[in-house]
């Protein structure tokens, strides 16, 4: 746009006294987020699956340990 490089007027004082909506209370914001539970929170909820633990921690455990220049 033409105007893009000059301020908005009131914009940063509106934003100052909360007249703007946050983020999440925007209606396409409210519909995407209730969408993504309804589909991932089954998913979000299951145990991590052992195979996935032992990584983790065996990757935890090498990262702990100093290398052999013995920096961390």
């Amino acid at each position: 746009m033409a105007n893009d490089d000059k301020p908005l007027k009131g914009r940063a004082s509106e934003a100052a006294r909360g007249k703007t909506k946050a983020a999440g209370e925007r209606p396409f914001d409210m519909w995407l987020q209730k969408q993504l539970h309804a589909m991932y929170d089954e998913i979000t909820s299951e145990p991590l699956p052992e195979d996935l633990l032992a990584l983790i921690e065996r990757d935890a455990k090498a990262n702990k340990d100093p290398g052999p220049s013995g920096e961390e």
